[in-house]
């Protein structure tokens, strides 16, 4: 992580997602999963009535366009199911729940860390401090 005189996200901030991540991945994986199977068989219902009803040609041009766009929808579903499989493997481990656990108190670490660093105030020691306005008399 880089150091600048402004950061722009807080370490809390970016740990905190990632637990977020962990914590809803297996229900989004879940809820993809049941999305593209739908899409499956919508699918197969469109691929039927093509093969089996006498269509005319613009049915079946609109038929072709649902397929088409049954098709894409899937994909989308799909890929979210793809990209979170391995994430949605390693949470239902042992040690992938044990990592969240860790995570989780990460973040409550950093953030205990950032509040007293933004509210923290200095309070001299030996009253005033040489240089003050009230030295300059």
């Amino acid at each position: 992580m880089e150091t600048t005189e402004k950061q722009e996200e807080k370490a809390s901030e970016i740990l905190a997602r990632a637990a977020k991540l962990l914590n809803d991945v297996s229900k989004v994986y879940e809820a993809n999963f049941e999305l593209m199977k739908e899409q499956d068989a919508l699918q197969q219902d469109l691929l039927h009535k093509l093969e089996i009803e006498n269509l005319t040609r613009d049915e079946r041009a609109k038929l072709a366009a649902e397929l088409r766009d049954c098709r894409r929808l899937r994909r989308k579903y799909k890929d979210v199911v793809e990209e979170l499989e391995p994430i949605a493997g390693y949470y239902g481990t042992a040690a992938g729940m044990q990592a969240v656990k860790q995570l989780s108190r990460f973040v409550g670490e950093l953030r205990k860390v950032e509040n007293y660093h933004q509210n923290r105030h200095y309070v001299p020691r030996f009253g005033r401090v040489k240089g003050d306005d009230q030295d300059a008399e």
